[in-house]
């Protein structure tokens, strides 16, 4: 017997060829709790291709690092980099970002 359990024709050549008149598909269920994550993570994403493409280099994709790179590009008075400048959590201040632009943090 070539077919799968529950064939109600039979006779297939193979389980495969039983498998594919059957015609099967596979469905995913979507949570709230798998929406909620997937739309924040698709948020964030746009955030940072936006922020990307003004120059800003954040140290991560999440909002948290976004926003902490947008002030310290706003207080560089240049894009943020994160991997040239010390991390935007320590650029808090325009005392601080003169440091940061002399590198003498």
């Amino acid at each position: 017997m070539n077919c799968r359990t529950g064939c109600p024709t039979g006779g297939h050549a193979s389980w495969g060829e039983c498998a594919r008149a059957a015609n099967i598909s596979i469905g995913a269920v979507m949570t709230s709790e798998f929406k909620e994550s997937y739309e924040q993570t698709d948020r964030e994403l746009k955030e940072y291709r936006s922020v990307r493409a003004e120059g800003i280099q954040p140290e991560g994709t999440t909002m948290n690092k976004i926003e902490l790179a947008k002030t310290a590009t706003k207080l560089l008075g240049r894009p943020y980099n994160a991997e040239k400048d010390p991390p935007a959590k320590f650029i808090r201040s325009k005392q601080s970002a003169t440091f940061a632009k002399t590198g003498e943090i």
